[in-house]
């Protein structure tokens, strides 16, 4: 059989995890064949700068600051009616419009293949290849927006047995359940030991890992601040690309010893492999990494929608624990190891954890599976 030797990665710059995803494939398919060409792209570079700016900041303005509006959207468009039509109408004239120049890119690469990590132009684009490339669409969270679900692609990767139902129901049978595809680094992660040597993060000590994903959202101040006040435990909180709540948060604990402020981080696995538990946003993608390292996960402040459904999810397989008052993070974190509840959390975590996701995608792809 041919190898597959060029595949095109589209996202949107919508949050972080979409573009996270598509690099993990990206990876995943260099794995497979290093000699391979890779096109990755931000499906937004193809519309008006104007356009792309409202959609990546106006996503991450209402995730931060207004989530109930991001919820209104999300489930607005999600099912049947008024809304939803709106939406379909304006995406498909958008992408007459702006995909032909994508379609030409993908020529002058030579593209064989095509797979979506967002719906965005996934469908449409479908329809402009008429079957000359394949295109596949591969999920991001637990559960799928009807969006992202569709007969017309060549596969689905769904997120979840969950995603893998969604579409069943609607009589989508080219699907597996692949799950959400993360970077190569976390189906090898360092020990306990090895990452708290690594990090500088004590042996002796409980460690509790605060996050609000990449984009720095949520109640991580108030969650951060209740377990500041726990004996014996080291605090490492990541502020993600959030300057403000950064400098917020540096100022505030500048001496409390035990609570570690870090900005964004490549390293994000190191992270999840020296803590012991996480207070953390319930994104797809964070998760997903949370999982593998079997990380027992305290959810706060779900965006409504995607990761409302995140959340559900992990939390009916036992993987997590809903945080609704961050503010009493502690309360929770020492009910968590007051008897077995930790232990039979990061069991279920481990059980969950999809680490080969992204080579059995490329895997399925390339014919090889």
């Amino acid at each position: 059989m041919k190898k597959l030797n060029s595949l095109a990665v589209i996202y949107a710059s919508e949050g972080t995890g979409h573009r996270t995803a598509a690099f993990a494939l990206c990876e995943a398919f260099l794995a497979y064949n290093p000699q391979g060409r890779v096109l990755c792209c931000d499906i937004l570079d193809f519309v008006p700068a104007w356009l792309k700016y409202v959609v990546s900041e106006g996503y991450v303005a209402m995730a931060r600051h207004a989530p109930w509006l991001w919820g209104a959207f999300y489930w607005g468009s999600d099912r049947p009616g008024a809304q939803s039509r709106a939406f379909e109408w304006a995406h498909e004239r958008l992408c007459r419009l702006y995909l032909p120049r994508l379609k030409n890119l993908f020529a002058a690469n030579g593209t064989e293949a095509a797979i979506f990590t967002h719906y965005f132009g996934a469908s449409e684009l479908v329809k402009m290849e008429a079957g000359r490339i394949p295109v596949y669409c591969a999920d991001t969270d637990f559960e799928s927006h009807s969006f992202q679900r569709g007969s017309e692609f060549a596969w689905s990767f769904a997120g979840s047995p969950n995603a893998v139902r969604q579409r069943l129901a609607e009589g989508i049978y080219n699907v597996s359940d692949a799950g959400v595809p993360i970077a190569q680094k976390f189906k090898n992660l360092l020990s306990k030991e090895e990452a708290r040597a690594k990090l500088g993060l004590p042996q002796d000590e409980r460690v509790i890992l605060v996050s609000g994903g990449g984009i720095g959202a949520g109640s991580v101040f108030k969650a951060a601040k209740s377990l500041a006040a726990l004996r014996g435990t080291r605090v490492a909180v990541i502020c993600g690309s959030n300057a403000k709540l950064f400098a917020q948060m540096k100022g505030y604990f500048r001496y409390k010893k035990n609570v570690r402020i870090e900005g964004f981080v490549s390293n994000m696995e190191d992270y999840y492999a020296a803590a012991d538990a996480a207070v953390m946003k319930p994104g797809g993608l964070s998760a997903s990494e949370a999982l593998c390292a079997g990380l027992p996960m305290l959810l706060i402040d779900p965006v409504p929608g995607q990761e409302e459904l995140n959340m559900a999810y992990l939390t009916s397989n036992g993987a997590a624990w809903p945080l609704p008052r961050p503010s009493r993070a502690a309360e929770s974190v020492v009910a968590l190891f007051a008897g077995e509840a930790a232990q039979r959390m990061s069991a279920a975590a481990k059980e969950l954890a999809r680490p080969e996701a992204a080579d059995e995608i490329i895997a399925k792809i390339a014919g090889e599976e």
